[in-house]
């Protein structure tokens, strides 16, 4: 049973409580960070933010941090099952006009070597250029009697 003053989607340390990673492993905070310069209308299929070979990564939270128009994107894990049914306008990672990390409850695992795929379109009909944040965990394995 949950506490109603839990916040899911923040890190357990916020929360007060030690790391919810699996045993034998520890997680470090990490970023990735997406960026791209679209044309009037570009439409770029197959895009993908790489993962490090070094550990697995857990995707917490997408963050928009820079924008210069209005845009589409739709995302794929490794294996290129999409996220959504269809493509997410920016506005939903922006509240009013300030952006805000979009949190995904539960978090995904990308593998050491994977990918998180990119599909982003630009709606403004002029130049646009895009910068989003993958927000999560390296995810390392422990030695062995660690």
């Amino acid at each position: 049973m949950s506490s109603p003053r839990l916040n899911p989607y923040a890190p357990p340390a916020y929360n007060g409580l030690s790391g919810d990673y699996p045993y034998g492993f520890v997680d470090v905070d990490h970023t990735y960070v997406y960026q791209v310069v679209l044309l009037a209308s570009q439409m770029l299929r197959d895009q993908q933010q790489p993962i490090d070979t070094d550990a697995d990564f857990v995707l917490r939270a997408i963050q928009l941090t820079s924008m210069t128009g209005v845009f589409a994107v739709r995302f794929s894990d490794s294996q290129g099952y999409y996220l959504s049914n269809g493509m997410l306008r920016n506005a939903i990672f922006l509240v009013g006009t300030v952006p805000v990390p979009f949190p995904l409850f539960p978090e995904l695992v990308f593998p050491a070597g994977g990918r998180v795929g990119i599909d982003i379109q630009d709606l403004s009909v002029a130049g646009n250029t895009v910068e989003l944040a993958f927000r999560g965990v390296k995810r390392y394995r422990l030695p062995a009697g660690a």
